[in-house]
């Protein structure tokens, strides 16, 4: 069992969340406003509950930032004394905020974070729509892409994607986000011209 901390209560969050619950794992959502997520706890069950950022991140093994872009360099900055040292996860995307891709999103949020940073990079090229069915229309597991500088912390992401029935493609160290970064705007492109938008398309590693 793990205590994760998600920091956001969007579809993502949201989406994870309940995997990992269900997982056995314990899940506390980090919500600048938690008495307005109260639904959010009971849809999700026992081994979830909501409280301020700096709470959850203070009491969890595992933090995921399930922020938009723009808002995870602040919060690692600010949290940086209780960040470091923790595996933290980075699921956000820059989009067109990093258009030449030389440095990838989880690069600047390990570097706010500064001395003692522990950051993958994962679930960037994961619709939300796919989190609860992690099997493709063919019966095969989607894959989740991660990227991190620390072999154990990787294999640690790896039971975790495993948890929630995703297969995990270990992408190596934490430079190589700067293409899973790339990778997810085409991925929106072909899901529109080729699925009809409907954010059910996932990238599919063939050995």
């Amino acid at each position: 069992m793990t205590n994760i901390a998600i920091i956001g209560t969007g579809r993502m969050a949201q989406g994870l969340g309940a995997g990992w619950v269900r997982a056995g794992h314990r899940v506390v959502f980090g919500s600048r406003n938690p008495a307005e997520k109260s639904g959010l706890v009971s849809e999700i069950g026992n081994g979830a509950s909501v409280t301020l950022p700096a709470a959850a991140v203070a009491w969890a093994d595992v933090v995921v930032l399930a922020i938009p872009f723009a808002q995870v360099k602040t919060f690692a900055r600010e949290h940086a004394p209780q960040l470091a040292g923790k595996l933290v996860v980075d699921i956000s995307n820059p989009f067109d905020q990093l258009p030449d891709n030389r440095i990838a999103g989880a690069e600047l949020t390990a570097a706010a974070i500064g001395d003692g940073a522990r950051v993958v990079a994962a679930f960037k090229d994961n619709f939300w729509e796919t989190l609860p069915t992690p099997e493709d229309p063919g019966g095969l597991p989607r894959d989740v892409h991660f990227a991190g500088d620390s072999d154990d912390d990787r294999q640690r992401v790896a039971q975790l994607v495993t948890d929630l029935g995703f297969r995990p493609v270990d992408c190596g160290p934490l430079k190589n986000a700067r293409a899973l970064d790339a990778m997810v705007p085409l991925l929106v492109e072909l899901d529109q011209r080729l699925n009809n938008g409907q954010h059910s398309s996932s990238w599919k590693f063939l050995r």
